[in-house]
């Protein structure tokens, strides 16, 4: 669990000594608390520090409703050329490549459908 508790199992009566069990339980709820304060401060910190990304982001989503990873990539290395490198998105594209085309043939084929119903 922590370093302070270490690997207990709180609601197992057999794992503490008698006595144990409350003292056990408030160090618990004080080590949840700690480690809650501490993620919710560094998620606020992340959103903070990269705000201009997000926005960016929230501005992609309103004109095109989606965004790939592909996509994604490129947005951040746009706003922050140092924290992507081109070989993550070259990567990211092979790895992507068979939903890509996927995709691709799904859309067309959906256009195809749009414009045979609309004759």
């Amino acid at each position: 669990m922590s370093d302070i508790i270490g690997p207990r199992a709180i609601s197992d009566p057999q794992s503490m000594q008698a006595g144990e069990g409350d003292l056990l339980r408030d160090k618990a709820d004080q080590e949840i608390d700690r480690i809650l304060n501490e993620q919710y401060d560094r998620g606020m910190t992340l959103l903070t520090e990269n705000r201009d990304i997000l926005d960016a982001l929230a501005k992609t989503l309103i004109e095109s409703e989606k965004i790939d990873g592909i996509e994604l990539l490129q947005l951040i290395k746009s706003i922050r050329p140092n924290l992507i490198e081109d070989s993550s998105i070259d990567e990211m594209k092979e790895v992507m490549k068979p939903q890509l085309e996927a995709y691709e043939k799904e859309k067309a084929m959906k256009e195809k459908e749009e414009q045979e119903a609309s004759k």
